[in-house]
C-alpha cells in the first residue's frame, strides 16, 4: 500500500514479458474537493516493480506545477514491446499549448529517448482517457469520456459526461503524434464508455463498450467503430437498464467479442442478487450473444476491469457489497471481489478482500504463469493493522502470485530509471 495525507491511486497496471510490473496513477491529490477526482497539485506517476518480491525498482513523475496531472492507461506496443501511457492534465506540457479544462497527454519512447510526451489534446471539456491500445497500422486508439462541463465562471452543467475515441498517427517527422480523427458521441444525455477492443492483427476493427444512463437508448451498449474514419455503428443494446454497464471488452482468437459488466436482469441461466457479474460473447459479424454466463453475491456487484490469460480463462475484478466468497464475507461496505471462469464461461473462483472502508479495484493484469495483479485504492486498512490507512485515498497492490493471494507492500521510492 501507498498512501499519505493527501490521495493516491493505482488507476492502471502492465506486466511486461519479463514479469516486470508497471503500475499508473497519482500521488499527492485532493480528493472530494471538486466535480471529478483528483484536484490540486496532483502528479502523475509511472511505477515499475520487481515481481519477485514487490520490491520498486523505479519511480517516474508527471508534474506540471500547480496543475492536476494523473496516468489512467497503458499498453504495450505489439512489436516493440515498448510501453506506451495515457494521462490528463490541466496545465500545459513543455512545446504544447492547453486545449480545455483537461486535456490528454500521451507519453512513449521517441527515438533512443524514454517516457517522451509525444501528445497533448483535447477540446474545452475535461477529458478522461481510461483505455488504450494499437490496431494493426500501430496507430494508437484511445477511449474514454469527458468529465461533467461546467463552462468557465457558468454555474450550470452544459455537457453530462460524453464518450470519445481518438486515433493518434506518429507525425512525418517521427517527433510527436498527431490526430487522424477524434470522434465524440455528442449525446445529450449522461454516457459513459468503460471497455475497449481493437483488433491488432486483421482488419483494425475497434469496438468501444458502455452505458447511457437515461434517456431512450438508455442502458449498456456495444458499438463498433469504423477505424479508417471513426464513424460509429449502430448500438448493440445489451439491456435497457440505465444502471447496468459492459465495463470491458476483449476480442478472442476467433474473433469474437468478450465483455464483462454489471446488470440487474437476469442475462444468464439465473439471477442471483441485486446486481450480477455477467460475462458475454457476442458474434462480431451481427452483435448477437453466443453465450452468457452470471453469477454474483445476494448483494450487489460492480465490475471495473477484465483480463484473459494464456489459456483464455477470463479474471473479471470489481467491488460488491455482499459476498461472493461465503467463507471470506463482507468486512465493510465496499470489498474487493476476483472471480474467474475458464473459456466458455463456467466460474472456477471467486475471492474477496476487504477493510472496513471503500475498497476499489481499477484494473486488473495476469503474467505468463498466471498470476493476477489488481490495482485500485482503499479507505481503510485493507493490509491490516501492521500497514495502516492514511485518511485518505492509499493505493494498493494486490496479487495471488504469493500464497494466500497477499497484499504487496511497496515503499515509496524516488529512485529514476
Amino acid at each position: 500500500m501507498l498512501g499519505t495525507e493527501k490521495g493516491e491511486e493505482f488507476l492502471d497496471v502492465a506486466v511486461d514479458s519479463q514479469g516486470t510490473l508497471f503500475l499508473a496513477g497519482y500521488e499527492n491529490g485532493d480528493v472530494g474537493a471538486s466535480r471529478f477526482d483528483p484536484s490540486g497539485d496532483s502528479r502523475g506517476v509511472l511505477w515499475r516493480m520487481g515481481r519477485a518480491d514487490g520490491a520498486t525498482i523505479g519511480k517516474k513523475v508527471f508534474d506540471i506545477p500547480d496543475a492536476t496531472e494523473t496516468l489512467d492507461a497503458l499498453a504495450f506496443h505489439p512489436d516493440t514491446g515498448a510501453l506506451y501511457f495515457a494521462g490528463r492534465t490541466t496545465g500545459a506540457f513543455e512545446g504544447f499549448t492547453p486545449r480545455g479544462a483537461q486535456d490528454i497527454f500521451i507519453v512513449g519512447p521517441r527515438g533512443s529517448e524514454s517516457d517522451v510526451i509525444l501528445y497533448q489534446g483535447g477540446t474545452e471539456r475535461p477529458q478522461h482517457p481510461n483505455r488504450l491500445d494499437f490496431d494493426a497500422h500501430r496507430d494508437l486508439i484511445v477511449s474514454g469520456y469527458d468529465d461533467v462541463y461546467v463552462p468557465p465562471g457558468g454555474n450550470y452543467v452544459e455537457r453530462w459526461e460524453d464518450p470519445f475515441v481518438l486515433k493518434l498517427r506518429w507525425a512525418e517527422e517521427g517527433r510527436s503524434m498527431a490526430e487522424v480523427w477524434w470522434r465524440q458521441f455528442d449525446t445529450s444525455i449522461s454516457d459513459m464508455l468503460g471497455g475497449l477492443a481493437v483488433d491488432s492483427q486483421g482488419d483494425s476493427a475497434i469496438y468501444v463498450t458502455g452505458t447511457n444512463s437515461n434517456g431512450t437508448q438508455d442502458g449498456p451498449f456495444v458499438r463498433k467503430i469504423d477505424n479508417a474514419t471513426g464513424q460509429l455503428g449502430s448500438p448493440w443494446r445489451q439491456t435497457t437498464i440505465g444502471m447496468d454497464m459492459m465495463q470491458a471488452a476483449h476480442l478472442r482468437a476467433d474473433g469474437s467479442l468478450l465483455i464483462a459488466g454489471s446488470t440487474f436482469a437476469r442475462l444468464g441461466t439465473q439471477a442471483y442478487g441485486e446486481q450480477d457479474v455477467v460475462v458475454r460473447v457476442l458474434d462480431t459479424s451481427t452483435g448477437q450473444p453466443v453465450w452468457t454466463t452470471q453469477f454474483g453475491s445476494e448483494g450487489s456487484e460492480w465490475v471495473t476491469d477484465m483480463a484473459v490469460d494464456a489459456q483464455g480463462n477470463i479474471l473479471v475484478v470489481g467491488e460488491t457489497l455482499g459476498a461472493v466468497d461465503p467463507a471470506q464475507g463482507n468486512r465493510g461496505d465496499y470489498d474487493v471481489f476476483l472471480m474467474k471462469f475458464d473459456p466458455e464461461g463456467k466460474l472456477l473462483l471467486a475471492r474477496q478482500w476487504g477493510s472496513a472502508g471503500d475498497d476499489h479495484p481499477n484494473a486488473v493484469a495476469v503474467d505468463a504463469c498466471g498470476e493476477v495483479f489488481i490495482v485500485g485504492y482503499t479507505t481503510g486498512d485493507l493490509l491490516g493493522p501492521r500497514f495502516p490507512w492514511n485518511g485518505s485515498r492509499d493505493a494498493f497492490l494486490l496479487t495471488t502470485a504469493r500464497p494466500g493471494g497477499r497484499l504487496l507492500s511497496r515503499e515509496k521510492s524516488e529512485k529514476q530509471w
